[in-house]
């Protein structure tokens, strides 16, 4: 298997889109160059919250969830935003479970 196939499939979340357009049109951009990224590397390589079950990323100040379920090869991403809303939807997290 070669280091750069495709491993996982991603899928969005309704709230993910929302959080998305709030966001400056350069983080966007990067957020878009680290696709491939989120398709190959193993979760290994990314941090993660126990307390809510999320793997997190960073764009500069931005954080990026997402949940990743190694049987079907999927990572489901909820929530990109700078640090003091990642702070809220941790928050949020905590207290309810991901749609």
């Amino acid at each position: 298997m070669s280091e750069f196939e495709n491993i996982y499939d991603l899928e969005f979340t309704n709230h993910w889109e929302k959080h998305f357009q709030k966001l400056p049109p350069l983080i966007q951009k990067r957020f878009l160059k680290h696709v491939e990224k989120y398709k190959t590397f193993p979760s290994f390589d990314f941090r993660h919250e126990h307390h809510v079950g999320l793997f997190v990323d960073e764009i500069n100040q931005y954080r990026i969830c997402f949940a990743c379920d190694e049987t079907l090869k999927v990572r489901k991403f909820y929530f990109i935003g700078d640090h003091k809303d990642y702070e809220k939807f941790l928050k949020k997290e905590k207290t309810s479970s991901l749609e």
